[in-house]
């Protein structure tokens, strides 16, 4: 042991010993020459050339003679000097090529290193090339090669190696190449770890090996674990120990005693001996068998002969050994005991070091307080030199003013004397210091005491917050609750005031009965008492006769209402009231003919695929009768509502009528009293008091009906429900008057029958039967009225309500799929001469004007079916239904494929004559025809069906005028295929008989599109016809293994599990292609637990919670290191590796990987490509996963645990389609921010025959569209004002007056000609002649790079903002074709997929009161436009023009913001101050706003007096809109049912109409309420306050956690139409910002700044650390003042960051100028650190500082601290910025504590708390 310990001292010295004598020797020998930095070596070359005779320099010599040492002789025969920079002194002659450079360097002129080393050699020797230092210089470099980067050394490593200096070993890989003489290994572990890592894992630094599966274990997984045995190595076996749990031999298996423990210390030597010498028996075995199986023949004789001699030479060698070995011993124990002794001179050094060491600290101590004593006495003896010579000069002064003679000078100062003498007598008041330094101590320990408090109250403060919230739920619940007991209360107290009047009324009810009843019995003794004293009079009965015929009549009327009523009743009983419900019906079949379609596309042949795609053609004609079905059902529906209101009406005639005949009725009944009274008065009396009853009971019964007729005819026709309340109340009243009838004409009809039995000439039974008749009729009438309204409910119940409306907009949803499934069938259709189909076409016409292109698969008839029909066919027609001019067709003519377009004037026609078509095969093949501008071309590809053999041509042509437009409107394009319907007439040129044939499409411009997806079909049975297969061997084989999504597909695989299970290790694998940045690759959603593999920005994120208790988890990208959106192949890896680390892989190399709590993936179905709507807007997800486009692109190899998937067998899939069209992969269109360009570098000459053109579309009136520069020589096209201007060498073409900055799109064609110069916009065609005509000669067109959206190389243009495609240019190398912008070569801030469209905005559906005001608009003005307000109108998202930009910087001052839109929040009280309003707020207002915001409370608009009696107001609460004023004492309070806090624009009107109220959202939902009028004024003043409220308002009226300040944004406020534009007061406000944010503090331009709280004030000793991303170059950073004049400054100046101190005594300054500017878009970190007249800057790592003057009297102040700005009136005039700061700031730290901004004391002006945009 003692050996080993002294070897292990003794081998690095002795290897350091080597190294150093072999460089020695190397030196010596000349064979290496190492030279060490600052050696001034000379070469062998330099010394022996002194002796020769060297020329001057430039001096022409004989050819004989050789130039000195350092020169070379030149072609003109003079010695120049030799060009090595110090590096050679010999260089060839001829050329001064330098030869034999030294100190490592090489080239030409020795001014470069080579691979493996690095330097500067240019700056001389001292900076020569080294060996790179990967990781060190000589001894372990594992570089490659290596550079540098901003000042740091930056390693290309070998294999094996990674990090930024190849200072640690790649993965899978072990050692440290840091310790000299390591390199890195490979981890082996025995083949036992995760086979699904690309590398094995183990340790980086001692390769032992981490998770060692199968039941492994050791440093390389090669036994087996405790509890298992086998072979872990080869057979990889291990198994179970079967001995009952206890140990066992972990090879054999055997068990092993209970008591058994593995050895340890010598034991486990003897132990791993033993394990060895099994091994070597093993080993010695096997070498046995191999030997018993050799053969014993000569050639075996011979070879072991061989061995034999070899072994007897090894053990001569060995012999040897063992003696180097003994010799090596001896030198070693001499070493160790020489290293002994050095160890111990060593240990004493060391103590002499301590020792020194500790003395020298002493000293350097001493010293300092000895220069510092030594300062201050200079400075106290600078100070007292002063002060006498200020004395001096006063005395002289005050001898010369006091006419002092030198004597009375001299007695004057010896009185001084004596007085400073009697001072210095006096004892110090050390008493009073003793006081003074007590009190000082006790208000130090009071103010830390204050400083506590303050810091418990500001956390106090900030729960705030969260328990007003908390109690503001609990006050709104305990609100709700005591206003249901209010309402229950008042609804208690009526039922008692009506109990108390039904009772007061039912004794009135029953006193009134007696009365009656003592009535009824005087008439009815009265009349028995008239009965017997009349005698038969024949007047009466004559009258009697009359009024029997009356009653007659009466009761053939009434049985005619009877008739009519019944049969009205009759016909409505007959109606089929489930109309509606049939048309709900028809949409449920519908989804199920849908469901059925997709099940059928994926589970039939060919054959069934068409049937199928007949069937989802008629589902959608289906669809559409449908929808007419309900549409007539509702019109039906209604048209029962108006009858059945006409039969109320008929009831209400009915009613009137029964009214006149009961008065005629009364009338003859007072016919007959008069009758009976000339028989006997007394009778006459008693019948004159019994109709004076009827005739008041008649006058009640007329009043009723006159107010039921009044309120028949007030009720409004469109209020059904109210109107049917009424009916039942009124029929209620007539049943209870028809009672009262009833029972005042019972006695009347007993008197009538003791009447007829006293005249007994008199017929009393028809008079009878007519009452009869008359009260059956009333009684069948009221027994029609109830079933008329159950009818009139029924009605009301099926009105078509919001179920229609749902069932119609499910039916849209079911279209829209049904037409997205029909556009990706991919079958072939049966043209017989006379069938056609009109497409519909998803592209639009727009996109089709500059550039068409067209891919279809066609095969035509066998030829013996041709022989007698006539060749020539129709094929295709695409254009105006007039078809005489705009259209491009194809058609076969003569045997040949002809492409046929118009574009206005004559036709083009491009025959393809090089493939007759008789000479096609007999199967599909692929015809594309194409147009860019007027260019056009004709593709034909002929495959073989045995192999991928293709045979390609194509015929090329052109328009000969200007035309190069194809002008179509989407009202006016057809689209038909293989003929046309009868009534269509086609151009002369494709006026052919219709195609024979099979036929399939394929694509249209980038769209997929399908046969199937048609309009109409004409003369054709597709169920009936069987359509040809095409055999996709022929156009490549991964065409069936790969699918297109378009956007809106995606596919579902339910319960994944079924193919493989959720393991220790969990993998999914897909490969993308697409030229989209956003879409979403793969979705499991399981409640609220989500997994999320999305593409943003080109990079891949993946979002993911399964329960975690810290919320979801995000990786990402970060780094940039896999971009997917190139529109190649990339293939994805998701494995998530023991339930607790998520790992990344794209195309076989790891991305990133993220540890996470363990838990198991909770999902068993997975969403792919995207997924439906009412998914990805769930409110589980939707917060988490901000990102709901679906993928749009191809896919294919999805798997799971490594099993395949094929989506289009799932059952849900929906609209995915097979292969993968090139077509759609193509950029053809770019999208410029303003700030960005794409460029290219390809063979075009600009300046001689050139002619280029495309598309754009821009709300910018400014900007640069193309720009190319050959020396001084520029060709651009730009916009100027809303013009085009074409610019060929300082020759300018411009557009006419015409605008063209109008968001449509407009074509530019640019042609370049040796006479003119030619410009076309649209159709307008501009030109100017050449003016170099004839003088230059054409130049041979060579690689150019031009620049599109902008120029990095010219700052005349501004950047263009909009879109350009279908751009194509002329040139020598290839066609034309239409330019693919992912194959450029640079893209810098440019979407490649598609141009941002913005919708209208919602109308605001809401009427207008009559108080409402409309602005005034002057006539004379009505025409002008205003100068002042920008144009927005539909299209490109407006964006802010004139942006001002600071030269120094990357970004732009001002970032891109939503126009008139203010972002709010961030602080308690951020806000708007408007004053001045006009108009008076007391009688009505109607203000109106557009909200966006996520937040779930907050202040958006307040209005109040000054005691906040008066208010108005809107906030958010739990995510709902409230609306709320007062009304007196009373508060009005309109709140949404709905939430509005989704992050989308809403838009809002609340209206005040003095007690009324209304609330419209969208325009869709609309809110009233009023109370009663008080008659108390209303008055309010100003301000508004617009998204929150100054401290302290608005508590006394709203509820306190919406009184804080609205997060979000707020647009276009109006108040009575007239928009409030300019605040007179801003806190917090800034702009609101389009496109992505970060947290962060942003400054805008406008000026602001934030002071923070007083717990974060600095004094003398501080330091400060913040980041910073600035968009100006200068700017006040941060500034800390105090009342003294003392102040801190940091602020920008040109990009230089300076601070500034005045402490008292002057100002003093460091400053630091950063190589990396800080206007280059990135954060960079800033801090400034001060202790005392000390003052340190670091920026990015780069130092310096001041030491400033000490003020011996310095206080240390506790200064406010201003961030981002500070006041004008503090600072001085050398502080005075000339523009404020804008940028931002985040990770604000002040001696190591954070500041949060959000608490800070004041922010002031337009400073956004918490919220930066990031470009």
């Amino acid at each position: 042991m003692a050996l080993i310990s002294a070897w292990s001292y003794t081998f690095p010295i002795l290897l350091f010993l080597g190294c150093f004598s072999s460089s020695t020797a190397a030196v010596e020998g000349s064979a290496f020459q190492f030279e060490i930095e600052g050696s001034s070596a000379i070469s062998k070359q330099e010394a022996t050339d002194n002796r020769e005779t060297s020329l001057a320099a430039g001096s022409p010599v004989p050819f004989a003679e050789i130039c000195g040492v350092g020169f070379f002789h030149s072609v003109s025969g003079e010695c120049l000097p030799c060009d090595c920079n110090g590096n050679s002194n010999e260089c060839l002659d001829g050329s001064g090529i330098c030869m034999n450079c030294q100190r490592n360097t090489t080239g030409e002129h020795c001014e470069k290193c080579p691979d493996g080393y690095i330097g500067d050699v240019i700056r001389g020797a001292p900076r020569s090339c080294q060996p790179c230092p990967c990781p060190l210089p000589h001894m372990a470099n594992f570089a490659v090669s290596c550079y540098r980067k901003s000042g740091v050394v930056r390693c290309i490593c070998k294999e094996k190696y990674a990090g930024p200096n190849c200072e640690r070993c790649a993965p899978g890989y072990y050692g440290n190449p840091l310790l000299i003489g390591s390199t890195c290994k490979k981890c082996d572990c025995s083949g036992n770890s995760d086979p699904n890592l690309i590398f094995e894992d183990c340790d980086e630094v001692t390769g032992q090996c981490r998770n060692c599966l199968w039941n492994t274990t050791g440093f390389k997984c090669e036994r087996c674990a405790p509890g298992y045995y086998g072979d872990a190595r080869i057979a990889k076996n291990c198994a179970v120990c079967n001995c009952g749990g206890g140990p066992c031999d972990s090879e054999t298996g055997e068990c092993l005693e209970e008591s058994f423990e593995p050895p340890t210390g010598c034991d486990k030597c003897i132990w791993d001996l033993t394990d060895d010498l099994r091994l070597a028996a093993l080993a010695i075995d096997e070498s046995k068998s191999n030997l018993l199986s050799v053969s014993s023949g000569v050639a075996a004789h011979r070879h072991v002969n061989e061995i034999n001699s070899t072994v007897y030479l090894l053990k001569a060698k060995f012999s040897e050994k063992e003696n180097q070995y003994l010799l090596r011993k001896i030198q070693i124990n001499d070493a160790e005991n020489t290293m002994k002794g050095l160890l111990s001179d060593l240990e004493e050094l060391t103590e002499k070091e301590n020792q020194a060491s500790e003395k020298s600290q002493l000293v350097q101590k001493e010293t300092m307080d000895t220069i510092n004593y030594a300062t201050q006495l200079v400075e106290e003896a600078h100070n007292m030199r002063d002060k006498i010579q200020e004395i001096n000069s006063k005395m002289l002064y005050y001898g010369i003013e006091q006419n002092l003679s030198p004597e009375e000078i001299s007695q004057k100062l010896a009185l001084a004397e004596n007085m400073l003498e009697e001072i210095r007598r006096r004892k110090p008041f050390l008493l009073q210091r003793e006081t003074v330094d007590e009190e000082a101590d006790e208000a130090q320990e009071l103010l830390s005491l204050a400083e506590n408090w303050q810091r418990l109250h500001n956390d106090t403060r900030s729960l705030f917050p969260v328990v007003l919230e908390q109690l503001d739920d609990y006050d709104a619940k305990l609100s709700e609750l005591q206003e249901s007991l209010d309402e229950s209360l008042d609804r208690v107290r009526d039922a008692e005031d009506m109990n108390r009047a039904n009772t007061a009324r039912l004794r009135d009810n029953e006193k009134q009965h007696e009365r009656v009843k003592e009535q009824v019995e005087v008439v009815n003794t009265s009349l028995s008492e008239s009965a017997e004293s009349l005698e038969i009079p024949r007047l009466t009965i004559s009258e009697l006769s009359d009024v029997i015929k009356n009653a007659s009549g009466i009761y053939a009327e009434i049985d005619g209402a009877k008739k009519e009523l019944q049969d009205k009743f009759s016909n409505l009983t007959t109606l089929d009231h489930d109309l509606v419900q049939r048309a709900v019906e028809h949409a449920q079949d519908l989804q199920q003919q849908a469901d059925e379609l997709n099940r059928s596309l994926h589970r039939l042949d060919t054959n069934g695929l068409v049937q199928k795609a007949l069937d989802a053609s008629n589902v959608y004609e289906n669809i559409i009768n449908y929808v007419h079905e309900a549409n007539e059902s509702a019109v039906l529906a209604l048209s029962i509502t108006d009858r059945v209101n006409d039969a109320v009406g008929g009831i209400d005639t009915q009613i009137t009528y029964h009214k006149d005949e009961s008065e005629n009725l009364l009338s003859q009944a007072k016919t007959l009293q008069a009758t009976a009274d000339s028989s006997d008065e007394q009778a006459v009396t008693d019948t004159s008091q019994r109709v004076d009853g009827a005739q008041a009971r008649k006058s009640v019964l007329k009043n009723r009906l006159n107010e039921a007729i009044k309120k028949l005819q007030a009720a409004e026709r469109g209020d059904a429900e109210q109107r049917l309340d009424h009916s039942k109340r009124i029929i209620a009243e007539a049943e209870k008057t028809t009672m009262v009838v009833g029972q005042a004409t019972t006695p009347m009809v007993n008197n009538l029958s003791n009447w007829s039995q006293s005249f007994h000439h008199f017929d009393s039974s028809a008079y009878n039967t007519a009452v009869d008749s008359a009260r059956d009729a009333v009684r069948n009438l009221t027994e029609v009225v109830p079933q008329l309204l159950d009818q009139l409910r029924t009605v009301e119940q099926k009105r078509p309500a919001s179920n229609v409306s749902d069932s119609i907009r499910r039916i849209r949803e079911l279209i829209a799929q049904t037409r997205s499934v029909a556009s990706k069938i991919q079958v072939s259709m049966m043209f017989d001469g006379q069938s056609a189909v009109e497409v519909n076409t998803k592209t639009s016409v727009d996109d089709l004007k500059a550039f068409t292109s067209m891919s279809l698969y066609m095969k035509p008839p066998a030829k013996e079916a041709m022989k007698n029909e006539n060749a020539d066919r129709f094929i295709l027609y695409l254009g105006s239904k007039n078809a005489k001019s705009d259209y491009m067709g194809l058609a076969i003519k003569n045997d040949n494929l002809v492409y046929i377009y118009n574009l206005g004037n004559k036709d083009v026609e491009i025959p393809l004559d090089s493939k007759p078509v008789s000479t096609w095969p007999a199967h599909f093949s692929i015809v594309k025809i194409e147009r860019v501008g007027k260019h056009g071309k004709v593709f034909l590809t002929v495959p073989s069906l045995t192999s991928t053999a293709e045979e390609k041509f194509i015929k090329k042509g052109e328009v000969s005028g200007d035309d190069s437009l194809l002008d179509l409107q989407p009202e006016d394009t057809v689209f038909y295929i293989g003929g046309v319907p009868p009534n269509f007439k086609l151009p002369a040129s494709l006026n052919l008989p219709g195609f024979i044939g099979y036929l399939e499409l394929a694509t249209l411009n980038n769209e997929v599109i399908s046969l199937y997806n048609f309009k109409h079909i004409y003369n054709m049975d597709p169920s009936k016809s069987i359509p040809s297969a095409r055999d996709k061997l022929a156009f490549t084989q991964s065409r069936a293994a790969s699918y297109f999504f378009d956007g809106s597909s995606y596919a579902v695989v339910r319960d994944i599990t079924r193919r493989g299970k959720f393991g220790q290790v969990t993998r999914f694998d897909i490969e993308v292609r697409t030229p989209t940045a956003n879409g979403l690759v793969l979705l499991m959603v399981n409640g609220s637990t989500f997994f999320s593999l999305e593409m943003r920005n080109g990079y891949l994120n993946v979002f993911y919670d399964f329960g975690f208790s810290n919320g979801p988890v995000h990786l990402e990208d970060s780094q940039k290191k896999a971009p997917i959106n190139d529109a190649k192949y990339h293939e994805i890896s998701i494995i998530y590796h023991n339930d607790k680390k998520m790992i990344l892989v794209v195309d076989r190399r790891h991305v990133k990987s993220m540890d996470n709590e363990k838990m198991k993936i909770p999902f068993t179905d997975i969403y792919i490509g995207g997924a439906p709507p009412e998914v990805l807007q769930s409110s589980n997800i939707k917060v988490h996963l901000p990102l709901d486009v679906n993928f749009r692109g191809c896919m294919k190899g999805f798997q799971f645990q490594k099993k395949d998937f094929n989506l289009l067998e799932l059952p849900e899939t929906l609209g995915v389609g097979y292969g993968c069209p090139e077509d759609s992969l193509i950029s053809r269109r770019a999208y410029f921010n303003g700030q960005g360009f794409i460029a290219s570098s390809q063979k075009i000459s600009f300046f001689d025959a050139f002619e280029g053109g495309f598309n754009f579309r821009t709300l910018q009136p400014n900007g640069l569209l193309l720009y190319y520069a050959a020396g001084s020589d520029i060709f651009s096209i730009s916009m100027d004002k809303g013009t085009v201007i074409l610019n060929v060498k300082g020759i300018k073409v411009q557009s006419t007056d015409k605008q063209y900055d109008d968001g449509q799109s407009h074509f530019i064609i640019a042609s370049i000609s040796p006479t003119r110069y030619e410009l076309i916009v649209d159709k307008d065609k501009l030109g100017k002649n050449n003016p170099s005509k004839g003088k230059t000669e054409q130049t041979p067109a060579r690689e150019s790079k031009f620049y599109f959206g902008g120029s990095p190389v010219s700052s005349q243009y501004a950047n263009f903002t909009g879109c350009i495609s279908n751009a194509y240019f002329t040139r020598l190398d290839r066609d034309v074709e239409v330019e693919d912008f992912q194959r450029y070569s640079e893209k810098v801030h440019t979407s490649l997929y598609e141009c941002p469209i913005e919708s209208a905005p919602v109308s605001l559906l809401h009427k207008k009161g009559k108080n409402s005001s409309k602005p005034k608009v002057d006539k004379n003005k009505k025409s002008e436009k205003n100068k002042d307000s920008p144009r927005n109108p539909i299209g490109l998202k407006s964006l802010k023009q004139n942006v001002s930009r600071d030269s120094h910087c990357q970004l732009s001052s001002s970032p891109k913001a939503i126009s008139h839109a203010y972002q709010y929040g961030g602080t308690a009280n951020s806000r708007q101050e408007f004053e001045h309003l006009k108009g008076n707020f007391a009688e009505r207002s109607q203000f109106s706003i557009r909200l966006k915001t996520r937040s779930s409370h907050g202040m958006i608009f307040y209005i109040s007096d000054q005691e906040e009696n008066d208010f108005m107001t809107l906030f958010v609460a739990h995510g709902r809109l409230v609306f709320m004023f007062n009304v007196g004492h009373r508060k009005l309070k309109l709140r949404s049912q709905e939430r509005y806090n989704d992050g989308l624009w809403h838009d809002v009107i609340f209206i005040r109409d003095k007690s009324s109220g209304r609330l419209i959202i969208d325009g869709l939902r609309v809110l009233e309420e009023s109370f009663p009028p008080t008659g108390t004024d209303w008055k309010v003043e100003g301000p508004i306050y617009l998204g929150g409220v100054a401290p302290g308002k608005a508590v006394k009226n709203v509820q306190i956690n919406s009184v804080y300040s609205f997060s979000g944004c707020l647009s276009k406020l109006q108040l009575n139409g007239t928009s409030i534009t300019t605040a007179s007061q801003t806190f917090s406000v800034t702009p609101c910002f389009e496109g992505p944010m970060e947290s962060g503090t942003y400054f805008s331009a406008e000026g602001g700044y934030v002071i923070l709280d007083e717990s974060f004030n600095i004094g003398l000793k501080f330091e400060i650390v913040f980041e910073v991303r600035p968009r100006s170059s200068s700017g006040i950073l941060v500034h800390g003042h105090s009342v003294n004049g003392e102040y801190l400054n940091v602020h920008m100046k040109n990009g230089q960051v300076i601070t500034k101190v005045n402490n008292g005594i002057r100002d003093f300054s460091t400053s630091v100028t950063p190589k990396q500017s800080l206007c280059d878009g990135r954060w960079h970190r800033i801090t400034i650190i001060r202790d005392s007249n000390v003052v340190q800057l670091d920026v990015d790592s780069e130092v310096n500082h001041v030491v400033g003057p000490l003020n011996p009297k310095s206080v240390d102040h506790r200064e406010p601290v201003f961030v981002g700005g500070v006041p004008e009136s503090l600072l001085t005039p050398s502080l005075t910025m000339g523009r404020p700061f804008s940028g931002c700031i985040r990770n604000f730290v002040i001696d190591e504590r954070q500041v949060s901004f959000s608490k800070a004391a004041l922010v002031s002006g337009a400073v956004s708390i918490n919220s930066c945009p990031a470009a």
